[in-house]
């Protein structure tokens, strides 16, 4: 039972730190002395606690329909969630290459990905912008749409560009998973038997391997909801983050709670299917933490 109240209490959390974080600066009073302000504080914890309670306010309906932000929110989640397929499929096929190819190779494949790691996120931003910008000018080719200005609304540059870092991470911990699980015994005893190394890897290995994987696209997902953040202030994309300066300006905590609650969805769903997993897998060595 305490595991299924585990992501309500989480929500609940999350809740608790925006409020304390917008409440903050009516706690400390900075003047010639630094002084701290309970009464405001408390008030201002009543208030938007009170808000939060009027979940049917007509108005914040009203703000979603004027901001368009069902629309935004679609697009937003499209690019997320379509990272997340990039990021499973393609790291599960270079992670499968890297184990099949011959060790010289593979060890090359790893320093690549190794050093891929120390290359900060706005970077790569940067170095796709560069070169589908330099692309254009050299060719004339205009076939990657870029920036989302007239009303444009990019896919696939967007996507390449959020899947790249996690993709590689994702790749990197399923190849130390799979080098950990060949030391295994039943490993070496399939080898033993003569069962193809193929097979071995794609059925055995990965299927044991599987509520690792799960637990760790917690941590591509949050990877993609970050980077989501900044491409879509660097492009210029009318997309869901757009609507969180929005919500501060306006001072609609109830508008903002609910902005930064469905800006998170995709990793809630993540931790409902950790869960699940890790209950399904109760007692297995693997989904240890």
């Amino acid at each position: 039972m305490k595991k299924y109240m585990d992501l309500p209490l989480r929500i609940i959390l999350m809740i608790s730190g925006i409020l304390f974080v917008f409440a903050l600066p009516t706690l400390i009073g900075i003047g010639k002395t630094l002084t701290i302000n309970f009464k405001p504080f408390s008030k201002f914890i009543e208030i938007n606690i009170q808000k939060l309670t009027q979940i049917n306010n007509p108005q914040v309906s009203d703000l979603f329909e004027q901001m368009h932000m069902a629309e935004s929110y679609r697009y937003s989640m499209t690019i997320v969630f379509a990272s997340i397929l990039v990021v499973i499929i393609v790291g599960m096929l270079g992670a499968i290459m890297v184990q099949m190819a011959p060790t010289k190779i593979g060890n090359l494949f790893k320093k690549v990905i190794d050093f891929f790691e120390s290359v900060p996120d706005l970077l790569i931003i940067f170095l796709f912008m560069f070169f589908v910008i330099t692309l254009y000018k050299t060719t004339g080719l205009k076939f990657l749409q870029l920036y989302g200005i007239f009303g444009h609304k990019p896919y696939f540059v967007p996507i390449v560009t959020i899947a790249f870092l996690p993709t590689l991470f994702f790749m990197q911990f399923l190849i130390k998973a799979l080098e950990g699980e060949e030391s295994r015994d039943y490993v070496l005893y399939l080898k033993a038997k003569g069962i193809r190394k193929s097979r071995i890897l794609i059925v055995h290995m990965i299927r044991n391997i599987f509520p690792l994987l799960i637990i760790q696209l917690r941590t591509s997902i949050w990877i993609i909801l970050s980077n989501l953040y900044l491409l879509e202030f660097m492009f210029n994309i009318n997309g869901f983050t757009k609507t969180f300066p929005i919500a501060m300006g306006m001072g609609e905590f109830l508008l903002l709670v609910i902005c930064l609650l469905l800006f998170t969805l995709p990793l809630l769903i993540i931790e409902a299917i950790s869960l699940l997993v890790l209950t399904f897998f109760k007692g297995k060595e693997s989904v240890s933490l």
